[in-house]
């Protein structure tokens, strides 16, 4: 199946993906969205290499997902034993008292106030899948 046909299956099933590059610079690939923060980014050389990386990064992080259960078992397989890069910018932040996403739009997230409940939040580090 080609490109365009699987991004709208990922489309259709409501996950939020970002793809975008700058001339020599790679195309980065994103799972997630501003709003709501990004799960995993990577940089890949080329088109070819989008949809493994996407394939991969939704089993990992939406398993349970109807464009997931598509999914090859090998790709399944795959998807569980690999390391994720966590986003440099834009990781998503879960609030401990009311479990909204908050969308870090900084390098380092130190605190933040939860745009769900307004309480405040310590944040941990980003962890490496």
């Amino acid at each position: 199946m080609g490109l365009a046909a699987e991004l709208q299956k990922i489309y259709d099933s409501e996950i939020n993906v970002r793809i975008s590059w700058l001339w020599d610079g790679g195309i980065d690939v994103r799972l997630g969205d501003d709003m709501n923060g990004y799960l995993a980014e990577e940089n890949v050389r080329s088109m070819s290499e989008i949809l493994p990386w996407l394939q991969e990064a939704i089993a990992h992080f939406y398993p349970h997902s109807a464009y997931a259960a598509s999914l090859d078992a090998e790709v399944k397989i795959r998807a569980t034993t690999r390391l994720f890069k966590p986003p440099s910018i834009g990781a998503t932040a879960i609030c401990p008292h009311c479990g909204a996403a908050n969308a870090s739009m900084m390098d380092e997230l130190i605190a933040y106030i939860c745009r769900h409940c307004g309480k405040a939040v310590e944040a941990d580090p980003p962890k490496v899948q």
